[in-house]
């Protein structure tokens, strides 16, 4: 079947996403945004119309699009029809990125801290000025701590972001951090530890979806928000989590599941596809390894005693047990990315993955689907091998890292107590990477680049953040905004937006991989760079400065010097042409159609063909794991009874809204205006609104053990008794974030910063709140 094909109509597609009065507001506003681009930005000398190939940068998703441009101003952005994985679509916030260039506020000039942290005193200054107090500053730390790794990067994804991690071999420090640990890590390395991939699920071919807490209608993944749109109707959709969310609203069933339950779910429904005998036995004979060890394991989880646990009725437990069989190999327990929520995420995530293998529901059509890429060749550069260089912080042995575990979970044998088992070294674990800074331990880190990510809102326990932050000699941010974190920063970078710049070719993985790329839609409004400009220029300071190369070798500034000369006026054109120098006419595919592909088509089975091997020890799926007894875990998936709530307490649950993206578009006035609110509002159930005396629209202050935030009430069924929630990203600290400067409450703010041992993934379930009237 073509993805090309796999279309939903526009207006629909809109209407679900919430884009149509995004959409009309863009309409009605553009007047209002051509005025801003008069007065604040540079008057652009171009006249006429063009169309130009781009890709979004609003989210994770990076949909292609096209540009309408009418004299130098962005008119509108439209989806493109060439770029199957988004289904010809583009959505609210997608729509609204036009906007992004001609906000009011964003950062225009470089910034020099002049008053004290967090006072919002600032000096502009030219790049050159800004570039020496980096210099200066970076200099300086390492020659006092004798380390270059007493400088940290952190940073979250996008199409620039390889250069920022330039950057950090520049400087030579091992202390990187990203945003995996506060998002996916968990489910990476459960999903691996089965199948030696995180695959993706083929939600357009599904007939039976089981989706718990990952809130696809909202939270927006492409293909698989539009595929469940589309298919909601033909296929049997379940879904299971606390609160009643527009993924519940287009649901078969929806269970409000007890939080932190769900693993006792799919064990009993292995239980009871085991002991009837649903499972797919050849599949299991020829392609797994340890099912007779599952079979043993799960002898005791049946429906009945899962429902004691979540509370959902053991008949509807293995109603879906029965239905996932007999729909296999077309069901999916949904593998899509959501936040780790407890503490035993990772051997829930295994045993998800178990329960599709089992009834042969893998790399085959409707089912979970390993990802494919489209390998892009790459510059080899040879960064310094610096003397000064310490291992990172939070690696090898962790004196404190059970620390962060929840009470409940500190006795479990299957959870590491003095590292994380499997730390990976690009992404770090932020929770136990803040710690160690606060603890100086192994050695002090005083030094800070951060790079679009927004640590502050991010991770949870803002105080500790803030603490961190105030610990640090010197903070450099590069953002198109004045996030919390750069407003807490000593020195501020203004990026040009991602319509404003080049960027370089990046292969989409899926079940059909993609490339895309990114050029300018219209000159850069003010006076910005893009990340590799700003990472080239640094790196030809440094080389003016012997004293910065006294532990490298001559060779390495000779390297250095290559590395700036590849990118140093050399257009990014070029560096996209070698990328796909191996696939003739690729580059003139993506110039016209906007996006590159070698086929459209999935390509089912890859894994299963004869002496195929997967990237487990085995080789197999791996039921029962070889690896991780030899790093003390277990074998199997073991469920663990979450902690209940103290009396008094209810459970926070954290969640996403389908206009804002993790915390960066909740200052885009026109996705307020789609959101409606202009504020974030707790939910809470009548029964415990009445008993804590709330009613709705009254004010309540909300407080765990680390922080406490004021936030209007939504006295709602849509939520459990035991349970309240309120969206990401409202409550800022940033008073150039003009829209949400301390609208609302912050998350950060009373989330405790939990995390689990194996991957060391933060945990965003397991904190437990007072409420009471304002």
């Amino acid at each position: 079947m073509s993805l090309l094909k796999t279309k939903l109509n526009r207006r629909k597609f809109l209407a679900y996403s919430g884009g149509t009065l995004a959409a009309g507001a863009m309409a009605s506003k553009f007047s209002t945004i051509k005025a801003v681009a008069s007065e604040h930005g540079k008057q652009s000398k171009e006249s006429g119309s063009k169309t130009v190939p781009s890709a979004c940068a609003i989210c994770v998703n990076k949909c292609s699009l096209f540009a309408d441009v009418k004299d130098g101003v962005i008119h509108k952005l439209n989806p493109n029809h060439n770029f199957f994985k988004s289904r010809s679509m583009l959505c609210a916030r997608g729509n609204v990125g036009a906007k992004v260039p001609y906000s009011p506020d964003r950062l225009k000039k470089p910034l020099i801290r002049t008053g004290k942290r967090g006072e919002g005193k600032w000096k502009e200054v030219s790049w050159d000025e800004a570039y020496d107090y980096i210099i200066e500053n970076v200099i300086k730390l390492i020659n006092k701590y004798d380390n270059r790794s007493s400088i940290a990067f952190a940073s979250t994804e996008g199409l620039q972001e390889e250069f920022f991690r330039h950057l950090t071999s520049v400087v030579g420090s091992t202390n990187s951090v990203r945003h995996p640990t506060l998002c996916l890590a968990s489910n990476i390395q459960g999903y691996s530890s089965v199948y030696g991939t995180l695959p993706d699920a083929d939600i357009a071919n599904a007939k039976f979806v089981v989706m718990a807490g990952s809130n696809r209608a909202e939270a927006f993944i492409t293909p698989d928000t539009i595929d469940l749109a589309k298919k909601h109707k033909e296929q049997t959709f379940v879904y299971l989590d606390p609160r009643a969310t527009k993924s519940a609203a287009i649901a078969d069933k929806w269970f409000p599941i007890k939080p932190g339950t769900d693993m006792a779910v799919v064990l009993a429904m292995i239980n009871v596809i085991i002991s009837e005998e649903l499972y797919d036995k050849e599949f299991v004979n020829k392609y797994t390894h340890g099912f007779d060890q599952l079979k043993e394991h799960v002898k005791e989880n049946t429906p009945e005693w899962a429902e004691k646990e979540s509370e959902i009725p053991a008949d509807e437990i293995r109603w879906m047990a029965r239905k996932f069989a007999e729909n296999a190999p077309a069901s999916v327990w949904y593998p899509g990315r959501r936040s780790s929520f407890t503490a035993n995420d990772v051997y829930y995530r295994r045993a998800c993955a178990i329960l599709n293998a089992i009834v042969g529901a893998w790399d085959r059509k409707g089912g979970l689907i390993p990802k494919s890429g489209i390998s892009l060749k790459s510059h080899e550069f040879i960064f310094p091998l610096f003397g000064r260089v310490k291992s990172r912080i939070d690696g090898g042995k962790v004196s404190f890292a059970a620390d962060v575990l929840p009470e409940y979970i500190k006795s479990n044998k299957g959870m590491p107590k003095d590292e994380v088992a499997y730390l990976s070294e690009a992404d770090g674990s932020w929770v136990l990477f803040r710690d160690a800074i606060l603890k100086q331990k192994p050695y002090p880190v005083k030094g800070m680049f951060v790079y679009k990510q927004n640590p502050v809102e991010s991770v949870p326990n803002r105080s500790k953040t803030l603490e961190m932050l105030k610990s640090m000699e010197f903070i450099c941010t590069i953002d198109i905004q004045m996030s919390d974190t750069a407003w807490y920063s000593d020195v501020v970078l203004p990026e040009s937006t991602y319509l404003e710049r080049w960027d370089p070719a990046h292969s989409l993985g899926g079940v059909a991989p993609v490339v895309i790329f990114r050029k300018p839609v219209i000159d850069p409004l003010f006076d910005t760079k893009s990340m590799k400009d700003i990472t080239v220029d640094l790196t030809e300071r440094f080389l003016k400065k012997d004293e910065y190369w006294v532990d490298a070798w001559e060779e390495d500034k000779a390297y250095m010097r290559d590395y700036v000369k590849t990118f140093k006026g050399v257009p990014m054109s070029h560096i996209i042409k070698h990328q796909l120098s191996d696939y003739p006419g690729a580059y003139k595919m993506l110039m016209e159609k906007g996006c590159f592909y070698k086929t459209d088509k999935i390509p089912y089975g890859k894994t299963l063909k004869e002496g195929a091997r997967l990237k487990t020890k085995t080789g197999k799926i791996e039921l029962a794991s070889v690896r991780y007894p030899e790093a003390g875990l277990y074998a199997l998936p073991v469920y663990q009874k979450p902690s209940e709530a103290p009396q008094g307490k209810y459970r926070f649950v954290v969640g996403r809204h389908a206009q804002f993206t993790q915390a960066n578009t909740q200052n885009v006035p026109y996705l307020l205006e789609a959101y409606g609110h202009y504020t974030n509002m707790l939910w809470i159930h009548p029964k415990s609104a009445l008993k804590q005396g709330l009613n709705d629209g009254d004010y309540a202050i909300v407080k765990s053990s680390v922080g406490e935030q004021k936030v209007k009430v939504h006295v709602t069924e849509y939520t459990r008794p035991d349970t309240v929630f309120y969206l990401h990203g409202f409550g800022r600290l940033s008073k150039w974030l003009t829209n949400v400067y301390k609208v609302g409450a912050s998350d950060a703010e009373i989330l405790e910063d939990y995390a689990e041992t194996i991957s060391g993934n933060a945990l965003l379930h397991e904190t437990f709140v007072e409420i009471k009237k304002a």
